[in-house]
């Protein structure tokens, strides 16, 4: 049955298998017309139009009698909705003005930053927007980049390299406004049921043999990407398309284009994305390199994330078959089919049998390059850690058990429960519990041990059976990081003693517990690092949380006693001060701020964040960063201090 599509102005009805029958030059000669059509809504009559690419959008150059250029991007038919399209630009004129060079968007002479056109010699109603031009060469093409080595190829991907981490960087930290909304390529979104791009084993290409083998990896590389999870150091906002084409240099300069894909998905897909087309060619481990040098300059890559590189690779791979077995009237699709059918079944074979491949990278070769650009090492390599509190996936104390697997320690984590703990330290009846337990794979991916424990830190008996647990797992423990802890608002003439007497039991208590229940286990071992989470407020005050502030700065001088009394042990004791920062907890002060000031919960965290230098809270990674140096050998001669981790922001009153 044919595929009929209906014309909302003209009344025309076109046979969609036509339009698509038809040559790519007579494709495009249509489309150019539907261009000129759209030029009207900008007020560029007139001008000259010649095409630039022609793939998943036609764009088309425009250049204006005065010498004024564009690029003119004409959609593909209901792949975008219209929220998705403005949300793209939206992000697009964010990263320009926070210093990452993307293409303007331009308002029609309306304000308008899209429009949608038609005419007969197309059958779909079209989405069409205008970017203002940008000077560069790509530094590579899917259809024409070999891969060769050298000095060009190296540098060009050190600064990709860069620019996708100031990306990242930018995203994690950005607020989106009301109403953005982009997809996310997860692994549903690559290669799930119901994939943005289709299915991939629906391919026409493939035999059955293939269809088995891809599956197969599909189920096994989807168990990795459970495992590895979507915290915010690893899953976020991306370009999307960072292909080598989509990059464009001038002199010591790079421009990103096309944020066509741009969504929610992992950082390092964009990585996989930009060296796809380079599996199995000479210049792979040279553009790895550079990418991977470029991008640990401005963010952190953790070698257990990067072992994740063949998996990314095999995925974006996955998603190209589904495109181009969705667009298999493309030319190309047509084009590219054959070699994506044969090239994905290579990567699959390779990451189902983990070995050195030559048809892409391996765990074994991103170790082996990553080791050329000097990775960082796991400084904590055959430390055992223990860190409290650490139930919530945006806390500071999961963020924490994260960067310190990521260096190598061994993990034990703690969170209160409401349920019956048995002798075991099992939990029975309570599904926040549960939900903490399925953190731990998050851990594990790091390619260290992990065990999460039910502990009141409040009573000395549970944590003292924790850390023999732990003892008996583990040989002992060597960093302590006390992160357990609860807020308490209110006036000071309202605060009742018992609500002091349970800040007082939770934050300082609990923190006394824990610490002297490991310190047996420190002495043994040579000497460890306690790292006590205090706050801004332990250095200072602030209204209405007089219990709170309390029991923070009993902290920080129990810190510094802690430090003269156990230093000649060889035990390090510090105190992290963070300010604000977008957690559960803080999400509480946001409300309680918003209640007392009768404004929204945005802005009070707003008006909050103003406070600081940078203007912004903080990610409960940027914490754990600080505790994971204070951990390290890095920090040997650091005792006694409380550090603020809290850019700028004042201590109070």
């Amino acid at each position: 049955m044919k595929n009929r599509n209906r014309h909302e102005t003209d009344e025309v009805w076109e046979d969609l298998s036509t339009f698509y029958a038809l040559k790519p030059e007579e494709q495009v000669r249509r489309l150019e017309k539907l261009c000129q059509i759209a030029l009207g809504d900008w007020g560029l009559g007139g001008a000259d139009v010649s095409l630039l690419k022609y793939r998943e959008n036609a764009v088309f150059r425009i250049e204006t009698p005065a010498g004024d250029r564009y690029a003119m991007r004409i959609h593909r038919a209901n792949y975008h909705t219209d929220e998705e399209l403005s949300s793209e630009l939206i992000l697009m004129d964010a990263l320009r003005e926070n210093g990452i060079e993307t293409p303007p968007p331009v308002p029609t002479t309306t304000g308008h930053l899209h429009v949608t056109r038609q005419q007969s010699g197309v059958p779909e109603p079209r989405q069409i927007d205008l970017l203002g031009w940008v000077d560069g060469e790509p530094i590579g093409a899917i259809e024409t980049d070999a891969g060769s080595s050298g000095n060009t190829l190296r540098e060009s991907r050190v600064m990709a390299g860069r620019l996708a981490a100031k990306i990242h960087n930018f995203t994690e930290s950005w607020t989106p406004p009301a109403g953005f909304t982009r997809r996310h390529w997860d692994e549903e979104g690559l290669f799930g049921d119901n994939g943005h791009f289709g299915c991939f084993w629906k391919q026409e290409l493939l035999d059955e043999g293939q269809r088995a083998l891809l599956l197969k990896a599909r189920e096994k590389l989807r168990s990795k990407l459970a495992a590895f999870g979507k915290s915010p150091d690893r899953y976020g906002l991306t370009q999307g398309d960072f292909l080598p084409e989509n990059l464009l240099r001038e002199k010591d300069t790079i421009r990103i284009i096309d944020f066509d894909d741009c969504g929610f998905g992992w950082h390092l897909m964009d990585i996989a994305t930009s060296l796809f087309f380079l599996a199995g060619e000479p210049g792979f481990d040279t553009a790895l390199e550079g990418m991977v040098e470029g991008y640990r300059s401005e963010r952190a890559l953790p070698d257990a994330h990067l072992s994740l590189l063949p998996g990314m690779i095999l995925a974006r791979g996955f998603s190209y078959m589904a495109w181009a077995q969705s667009r298999a009237e493309t030319e190309a699709a047509k084009e590219l089919g054959p070699a994506l059918v044969d090239g994905v079944c290579a990567l699959a074979e390779d990451y189902l049998a983990n070995a050195p491949a030559a048809s892409g990278p391996s765990p074994a070769d991103i170790s082996t390059a990553s080791a050329r650009v000097r990775t960082a090492s796991r400084p904590l390599e055959g430390k055992v850690a223990l860190i409290t509190g650490a139930r919530s996936a945006r806390g500071m104390g999961f963020s924490t058990a994260l960067k310190l697997a990521e260096a190598g320690a061994d993990i034990i984590m703690t969170a209160r429960t409401t349920g019956d703990i048995s002798e075991t330290l099992e939990v029975d009846g309570d599904k926040r519990f549960t939900d903490f337990l399925d953190l731990v794979p998050q851990v594990l991916a790091c390619d260290v041990r992990c065990l999460a424990l039910p502990v009141d830190v409040a009573d000395p008996a549970q944590i003292k059976a924790a850390v023999a647990r732990a003892s008996d797992q583990f040989g002992g423990i060597d960093i302590l990081f006390n992160n357990a802890g609860t807020a308490f608002a209110g006036a000071f003439t309202e605060t009742t003693g018992e609500a002091f007497q349970d800040a007082f039991n939770t934050n300082v208590l609990g923190m006394i517990h824990a610490s002297q229940a490991v310190i047996p286990s420190m002495i043994e071992r040579g000497g460890g690092s306690i790292i006590n989470n205090a706050s801004i407020y332990g250095l200072g005050a602030a209204p209405f949380v007089s219990a709170y502030v309390m029991s923070k700065h009993a902290i920080v001088g129990l810190t510094k006693t802690m430090a003269l009394e156990l230093g000649e042990a060889g035990i390090r004791v510090n105190a992290v001060c963070p300010g604000m920062v977008l957690t559960e907890m803080g999400d509480k002060e946001y409300e309680l701020i918003a209640s007392l000031e009768g404004c929204s919960f945005e802005e009070a965290r707003d008006s909050l964040a103003q406070q600081n230098a940078l203007k912004r809270g903080a990610q409960p990674e940027e914490v754990a960063s600080v505790v994971a140096f204070l951990a390290s050998d890095a920090a040997s001669f650091v005792t006694g201090s409380a550090m603020p981790v809290s850019a700028g922001q004042p201590a109070g009153l």
